[in-house]
């Protein structure tokens, strides 16, 4: 739920682009998008959608149980696309960013620096979602388990 949240707030891009592959009249208006028709996708603004995510600044992991996805039209949240097109690394990618946090996480503990924002802000000049200055963090050693006992464990 907290990987899911991180990437409804900071998808990896803001857009996907996709075209129109038949004919389609948008529901509820007159619109018709003809066959080839180019379209963006706005991740950032689905994500981002007070109507979809209800106050959606705030960091909510909660917004990603199995109660509220299930309330949630499954293509309103789509850090890697969707679909056929849906990114072919997704999986990879989620699971190399857990074993990650678990590496750091069992080894470190990690809290805000001098440095560290609270708001961030965008590189504009970046393709992917990239803080502006980067993410500065305090990370200090735990001890390891070993150290913690000072007696030897009895066989």
């Amino acid at each position: 739920m907290l990987v899911a949240e991180t990437l409804r707030k900071y998808p990896p891009v803001m857009i996907l682009n996709r075209e129109s592959n038949a004919g389609y009249r948008i529901p509820d208006t007159d619109v018709v998008l003809d066959k080839g028709t180019p379209i963006i996708v706005t991740v950032y603004g689905l994500h981002h959608d007070p109507n979809i995510f209800p106050d959606p600044e705030r960091f909510d992991p909660e917004r990603f149980s199995e109660e509220q996805k299930a309330q949630r039209h499954p293509y309103v949240y789509l850090p890697f696309g969707e679909g056929p097109r849906i990114c072919i690394g997704m999986r990879f990618g989620l699971v190399q960013t857990k074993v990650g946090l678990i590496n750091i996480l069992s080894r470190y503990g990690v809290e805000p620096s001098e440095k560290s924002v609270r708001h961030l802000f965008l590189e504009p000049r970046s393709f992917l979602m990239t803080p502006k200055g980067g993410t500065q963090l305090r990370l200090s050693k735990r001890p390891s388990v070993a150290s913690c006992h000072k007696t030897p464990l009895p066989l």
